[in-house]
């Protein structure tokens, strides 16, 4: 047996940065930093987004509670995922699954808040496939 080999970080990050939207905000939720995947889904240069609120591609349907839910949680230092449309600078739609959490100092402080998302407009197209997954995870857990 071949024990479990490390994995580089520098790979790791590469893969995650290709397949990922990546953002980071400060604790007023300013972005600090967007990836090249981020850029290219909002249509917004990366020196457009530095500095603007997050709220910037915050579509306007999503009840203002679900971003209280998730401010509430992530403030008090948790994890918070969910899924949300938003929307890019041309007003195109996107659906992401959304992961935020809070970056810590040495000291266990939130000082920024990181959010990695995938889009899944791919699943929305496939709207069967979602629903047999649901049904079968239904089954398995209302047992």
């Amino acid at each position: 047996m071949t024990a479990q080999q490390p994995l580089d970080s520098a790979v790791l990050l590469e893969a995650l940065d290709k397949v990922a939207v990546i953002s980071t905000t400060d604790l007023q939720g300013n972005i600090t930093y967007a990836n090249d995947l981020f850029c290219a889904l909002t249509g917004y240069a990366r020196e457009e987004l530095i500095g603007q609120p997050h709220s910037l591609v915050r579509h306007p349907a999503v009840p203002k509670a679900v971003y209280k839910g998730m401010w509430d949680k992530i403030k008090a230092g948790g994890i918070w995922t969910g899924i949300i449309p938003n929307v890019g600078k041309g007003g195109g739609v996107y659906i992401v699954d959304t992961t935020v959490q809070p970056i810590r100092d040495d000291k266990g402080e939130t000082v920024a808040y990181i959010s990695i998302r995938r889009v899944i407009n791919d699943l929305m197209a496939d709207y069967e496939a979602v629903e047999f997954s649901k049904e079968q995870f239904d089954a398995h857990y209302d047992k």
